[in-house]
């Protein structure tokens, strides 16, 4: 039972400027401590004869169980819970007790999302006999399915085995089915989703909806007339422009409104929840929660695609976390990060600003100067970026006297 996990942390503030969505906007002016409930992630292996009640929140919604047998998991409405990933287990039950959708982001007083209702609460397994999977609404189950690798029809596949044959369950049209894994995910893009036969189907159907939009509005919008002044009306072929492997530019490329609405809710969630342990002092879990934005927001479709329309501010949340790593020490990344935040927007002052911070704390006090005193151009007011840049020409003044004195 981890519902009775917790952790203290305690929090210590600073004053500064703030800035929109900036982390150092949440930190405390006074020092407290605070109670931190739940996991990052949760591994299950090795384990048999036993039943695991899940009440608490989990960071990531990431759940793995291998080499189990016999094992009940209870994910209860409390906990948070997105995706499991099963492997080389036998006799296991998963059962959802009024459990809330681990991408659950909408905010307080908005109807409830129970797991399976979000496309990305999903099971995943590979080597697994005889798992069973419940959902329980109120008390009642309200759908059922059962798992097996050789009834579901697992194969050899190159070098891989029928135990590496990868399956998913979730919930279509409200019940629970279960698929065969065709595409796996990569780490970051637009195929950072693993994708079933039916998935990939829909996918295309929307593809092509989306370039059928496009050619009729350019349609609408060009007119091409003879010598004489008359208008000629000219149509597409859609089909045959395919079939000549014509490039058509996609609308929102193949996500709908409402799929994009979802990606950027949980980016903001995310973002905001990392900035909540920054003010707690948790940088590492600060690192983690922005990168989970960060990780989320490569799922939109390129700015491209939209006409430049930045659908996220990717450059605040990688400014948040160059901050982050400067307060865990890690000079390096803070520095890529800062560098990438100020890439997607040069005027962003903090990106500009942690910057030189981090080249500051690396020794590199010419480039330091050179970056906050970009960032002062941007701020001439700001007395942080004023102080902070004094202070590097001063190290900048002792460093070239140690020189000399050699």
């Amino acid at each position: 039972d981890l519902s009775l996990l917790e952790s203290k942390m305690n929090s210590s503030g600073s004053h500064e400027k703030k800035y929109e969505d900036n982390a150092e906007n949440s930190v405390q002016e006074q020092q407290q401590q605070r109670t931190i409930y739940g996991l990052i992630k949760l591994f299950i292996s090795n384990v048999h004869n036993c039943t695991i009640i899940i009440r608490c929140k989990i960071i990531t919604g990431f759940v793995e169980l291998s080499h189990c047998t016999n094992v009940v998991i209870r994910v209860e409405k409390e906990a948070t819970v997105a995706t499991l990933q099963v492997d080389l287990c036998e006799q296991i039950s998963i059962k959802f007790f009024d459990a809330s959708s681990g991408m659950n982001s909408y905010p307080p007083g908005h109807k409830k999302i129970f797991w399976g209702e979000n496309k990305d609460d999903r099971i995943f397994h590979a080597g697994v006999k005889e798992m069973k999977i419940s959902i329980y609404r109120d008390g009642f189950m309200e759908t059922e399915c059962g798992c097996d690798y050789i009834e579901d029809g697992a194969e050899v596949i190159g070098n891989a085995s029928k135990e590496e044959f990868q399956f998913v369950t979730s919930v279509v049209d409200g019940s629970l089915r279960t698929e065969r894994v065709i595409r796996h995910g990569s780490s970051t893009g637009k195929n950072v989703r693993a994708m079933t036969q039916r998935e990939i189907e829909l996918e295309t159907k929307k593809r092509e909806e989306a370039a059928k939009m496009a050619i009729a509005k350019a349609e609408d919008m060009i007119k091409i007339t003879s010598k004489d002044g008359k208008e000629i009306v000219k149509k597409c072929n859609f089909e045959e422009s395919a079939k000549e492997g014509d490039h058509i530019e996609e609308l929102y490329t193949f996500m709908s409104k409402s799929e994009i609405d979802s990606i950027i809710a949980d980016c903001e969630q995310n973002k905001l929840r990392g900035n909540e342990a920054f003010g707690s002092g948790e940088y590492a879990q600060a690192v983690l929660l922005y990168t989970l934005a960060l990780d989320k927001a490569d799922e939109l479709p390129d700015q491209s695609d939209i006409g430049g329309t930045l659908l996220f501010p990717r450059h605040i949340v990688l400014s948040n976390r160059s901050a982050s790593f400067l307060k865990l020490g890690d000079h390096q990344k803070a520095l890529d990060d800062a560098r990438s935040a100020e890439r997607l927007d040069p005027t962003y002052v903090k990106g500009v600003f942690r910057r030189g911070l981090a080249l500051h704390a690396m020794g590199r006090y010419q480039e330091a100067i050179e970056a906050l005193a970009a960032a002062h151009k941007i701020e001439p007011k700001n007395k942080q970026i004023k102080q902070a840049l004094q202070f590097a020409e001063v190290r900048m003044t002792q460093e070239m006297r140690k020189r000399m004195d050699k």
